[in-house]
């Protein structure tokens, strides 16, 4: 995981997620979709209950449904997860944030590994972010765990 906001990002408002709205429509089919899903499944599915129809912003409001549902969910047994998470500046790490996420949102304490990157949200083409996942992916294929944050050499 990259900058994973695991229990919802600081910088959704009311007013973002309310501004998201207006300016991105859903195709009709996928309005018309959720209409009949809720039609012929009143008790199942509430569009009431689900605040209207969900979308990508609303669902990262800390404290929503959605996002307190996922941060609850374990990992699937045999999954081995890796997380490497961006803070920007010199300050302490744990009450630090990307400018999105805070560490603590994209803090899990069931991952492999765990690897702080200083940078933006957009981490993922810091050459730090960039070598860890280089770091994961060969400790996957080559079945031998290195320590977070060991350079790998470049070549085969």
């Amino acid at each position: 995981m990259i900058a994973t906001p695991h229990r919802g990002s600081f910088r959704v408002s009311t007013f973002v997620q309310s501004l998201v709205q207006r300016l991105i429509t859903l195709p009709a089919t996928v309005v018309e979709g959720i209409a009949e899903a809720t039609q012929r499944n009143p008790e199942a599915v509430s569009l009431k209950a689900l605040g209207g129809i969900p979308n990508a912003v609303g669902n990262m409001r800390p404290g929503h449904h959605f996002v307190r549902t996922l941060a609850a969910s374990p990992l699937a047994p045999g999954v081995i997860a890796h997380s490497i998470i961006a803070v920007r500046g010199e300050g302490p790490i744990t009450s630090g944030n990307d400018g999105v996420v805070a560490y603590e949102s994209a803090h899990l304490e069931s991952v492999a590994s765990e690897k702080v990157v200083r940078s933006s949200h957009s981490t993922q083409s810091e050459p730090d972010t960039i070598q860890e996942v280089r770091r994961i992916l060969r400790e996957h294929v080559l079945g031998t765990p290195e320590k977070p944050g060991t350079p790998v050499a470049h070549g085969r």
